[in-house]
């Protein structure tokens, strides 16, 4: 079960950084080309640390068959997700006649949550003691997002848009996608590194999370206020994502995990809003940039409600 309190308590936190970047880049802290730069910081140094980061912090190595059904629903999340969410958007584009180029935009949100950045500080807080291991098992599940947002992610962001981003080897070849193949092999080969260096790699890897969440709040400084609230179809997307798609697949997540805690990090990293990696990727292949942040900053705003509910209707919540 989990504590509702301490659930609340880390959204909120989150939530402040995002309103910290705007401040930022309405107080002229931050500008267009400095929130390009610390994209590309974040994107190419931070996110890598953490993702090592999140294997040399484990703590307690699970069984080997609690690690391989792990592995296993990992690999198989991302490879059904895709086909979800072209679904669900193709019945969006019949439905609520979304705009065609943003088309791509919305499959990448549905298929990416917001499972490191967020995931890894709401599971550490809300699990209590099985904190750490639910880091652990969130980090495994965030390997397999970064491999398969930086390769058939490219490509599904630009689905719908002429200027559609085509799959290169820089992204293949890119920190994420290193990192999290260098992540494995630690894990597998169990390698630690001195004190002091590992001390430097949590250090920058926990920097990931309150930057990103600062990018969000200084891209939507630069969009209208009144404009951020105007795309009512996110309002839509957003109850698809977080509340109706999760309650709908709720039974499929207990069926073939069970009720531990391999469950509890599975189904709330499915909760998470749109992942900040959507504008990150969306800014470095010109895709809508503006419409990304609107519902990225949308989707993480409204899980202050969608999370808690979601999981009170599901039982999984006191």
């Amino acid at each position: 079960m989990i504590n509702m309190t301490v659930l609340i308590n880390q959204l909120i936190q989150l939530f402040i950084i995002i309103c910290l970047g705007f401040i930022a880049y309405k107080s002229k802290a931050l500008d267009e080309y400095s929130t390009k730069i610390l994209n590309k910081f974040v994107l190419n140094i931070t996110l890598p640390f953490m993702t090592i980061d999140s294997v040399l912090s484990m703590k307690q190595r699970p069984e080997s068959s609690e690690f391989a059904l792990l592995f296993g629903s990992s690999i198989i999340f991302y490879l059904i997700m895709p086909v979800i969410a072209f679904i669900v958007v193709k019945i969006m584009m019949k439905t609520m006649h979304i705009i065609g180029s943003r088309q791509g935009a919305y499959m990448f949100m549905m298929i990416f949550s917001n499972v490191g950045f967020m995931g890894f500080p709401i599971l550490q807080a809300a699990c209590g003691a099985g904190g750490d291991t639910a880091v652990f098992y969130a980090a495994i599940l965030n390997i397999f997002f970064n491999i398969s947002a930086f390769s058939y992610g490219v490509i599904i962001i630009g689905y719908g848009d002429t200027k559609r981003a085509t799959l290169k080897l820089k992204s293949l070849i890119s920190p994420a996608i290193i990192s999290s193949v260098l992540a494995i092999f630690i894990y597998l080969l169990d390698i630690h590194f001195p004190a002091t260096i590992e001390s430097v790699i949590d250090t920058v890897g926990g920097l990931t999370s309150p930057l990103a969440m600062i990018l969000v709040g200084a891209t939507l400084a630069s969009i209208k206020l009144a404009d951020v609230f105007d795309e009512w179809r996110i309002y839509v997307f957003t109850i698809i994502k977080q509340i109706l798609l999760p309650i709908i697949l709720y039974p499929v997540f207990r069926f073939f995990l069970g009720t531990g805690l391999l469950f509890n990090v599975m189904f709330i990293e499915f909760l998470m809003p749109a992942a900040n990696t959507a504008l990150m990727i969306s800014s470095e292949y010109g895709a809508d940039t503006k419409f990304v942040s609107k519902t990225i900053f949308i989707t993480t705003a409204l899980s202050l409600i969608t999370i808690p509910l979601t999981l009170y209707l599901c039982g999984i919540i006191y």
